[in-house]
């Protein structure tokens, strides 16, 4: 049986391991003086930080298939002064797409980003950001109208 449902503590375990499943295909790309921490450490802070913002600023949703999240993707909310195009002043920042290998390439990451983007909507957010290096996540964002903007500056404090 396939579902898609919000995701709470109950899956913390499940989302942590997602999570370093994008965090160890991402690392492939850094270089080796770009990892700070451990994966045991990662794992922890990882931990910590869904506890602390599950279900506040952060929401995450995840596709069943009898029983086992086999992807998962959400959003956490980004609240700043409104501007033209977000006159409420909330920014979705889509995060932590990813799809247990094996079960890559069939429609089922497609199907929740889908409806993530609906459940953002219904909390008012019109405005979304994401990142990706994965070339196959890029094309799925441009399906769905993402844009490439050359706007985004970053800054790592030593």
């Amino acid at each position: 049986m396939e579902t898609i449902k919000k995701l709470d503590l109950t899956n913390l375990d499940d989302m942590i391991n997602l999570r370093l499943g994008i965090q160890n295909y991402d690392s492939k790309f850094l270089d080796e003086l770009e990892i700070l921490i451990s994966e045991k450490e990662l794992r922890e802070r990882t931990r910590k930080y869904l506890m602390q913002s599950l279900n506040d600023n952060l929401h995450m949703f995840g596709y069943f298939i009898d029983d086992k999240l086999i992807a998962n993707c959400g959003f956490y909310i980004d609240k700043h002064f409104p501007t033209y195009n977000t006159p409420n002043g909330i920014t979705g920042y889509i995060c932590n797409v990813f799809t247990l290998e094996e079960y890559r390439n069939k429609g089922y990451q497609r199907k929740l980003f889908q409806d993530v983007l609906s459940n953002a909507k219904k909390m008012g957010i019109t405005y979304f950001k994401l990142s990706s290096i994965n070339v196959n996540a890029i094309k799925m964002y441009e399906s769905f109208g993402f844009t490439l903007s050359d706007h985004m500056y970053t800054f790592r404090m030593d």
